[in-house]
């Protein structure tokens, strides 16, 4: 009988202490505000009271690691959820990211930053306008408003355009001389030029197209090339431009 009570005593603590186990809480962010396309974003884990950790990142991937790591290779809106876990019980938490191209140019592989825009115009001849637009690098390159031109050495495209007016739409690269309304008579990327000298890489187009997506005043600009040299150009610029044509 006393070996009896003493295994009672002993088992009535074991058995208040099991009721007493806390359910997990999921809780997590993120390091950064702004992601990126190619960005390792690191998911910062502040659950409590949980022993294993499922995520799902939204675009196919998971991790049953405490605070992963993740790239996103495409643009787009993520739901991101954090599964906490106990043996008995599990807590979910999600959280909402967006994933945004970065402005930029890439020839052939290269990436190269851009956060600047000139749009030039002036009204054709054969009717409609010509608009002349510039993406380059302002750190790198100076616009001379007075005289219009460039300065420095950098990187730039630049794409003349021909149309009624700067609207959304896809404008095709038009390698004829007769200009073709609504397309692009001019497309071509510069690296390391010296603009003060003209002299650098440069890299003309010989079939390709730039997307425009307007909001308001709002812009996107997505410009695909290649050439007879297999370079292949890719440009992408959100901006805003105030300037009414």
């Amino acid at each position: 009988m006393k070996n009896l009570k003493l295994l009672m005593i002993v088992a009535i603590p074991a058995i208040l202490f099991s009721g007493c186990a806390k359910d997990p809480m999921a809780l997590f962010g993120v390091d950064s505000d702004v992601v990126y396309v190619g960005d390792e974003v690191t998911f910062k884990n502040a659950s409590v009271d949980a022993d294993t950790y499922y995520w799902d990142f939204g675009d196919g991937s998971h991790s049953t690691e405490f605070s992963p790591k993740h790239t996103y290779e495409a643009a787009g809106t993520y739901n991101v959820y954090l599964h906490a876990n106990t043996k008995k019980n599990a807590s979910v938490a999600s959280l909402v990211i967006t994933v945004k191209k970065r402005s930029e140019l890439v020839v052939n592989g290269n990436h190269y930053p851009i956060d600047g825009v000139q749009v030039l115009y002036e009204n054709s001849t054969n009717g409609g306008k010509n608009y002349y637009l510039y993406f380059y690098n302002k750190s790198e390159v100076v616009y001379n408003s007075t005289d219009q031109y460039f300065t420095g050495r950098g990187s730039m495209l630049e794409v003349d355009l021909y149309a009624n007016a700067l609207e959304s739409g896809t404008y095709l690269y038009n390698p004829n001389v007769t200009p073709i309304l609504g397309t692009c008579d001019w497309i071509e990327a510069y690296t390391n030029y010296d603009f003060n000298n003209d002299n650098g890489s440069v890299f003309a187009a010989d079939s390709g197209s730039m997307v425009v997506t307007k909001n308001g005043n709002n812009y996107t600009f997505e410009i695909e090339y290649t050439n007879n040299n297999s370079d292949k150009v890719t440009c992408y610029m959100e901006c805003a431009i105030t300037v009414n044509f």
